[in-house]
């Protein structure tokens, strides 16, 4: 019984280094979302990616965007 204990006692360690590495990926990455949505640089992207439909005509830019996927 003690050497199953003892194979077994750093489980819990790792589990929680794990878990807190991909708290910590996840905060970064919304933290680095947030810097370029705040900045503008999202909306201007998504402006550039929607200019078939801003420019010509709604259907020829629909049909432009639908044959780019």
């Amino acid at each position: 019984m003690g050497r199953m204990a003892r194979a077994t006692e750093g489980q819990a360690t790792v589990e929680y280094a794990l878990v807190v590495l991909a708290f910590l990926a996840m905060a970064l990455g919304l933290a680095a979302v947030w810097k370029v949505a705040k900045s503008g640089t999202l909306q201007r992207q998504a402006r550039e990616a929607a200019s078939h439909n801003w420019e010509g005509g709604m259907t020829l830019g629909f049909v432009q965007d639908l044959g780019s996927f």
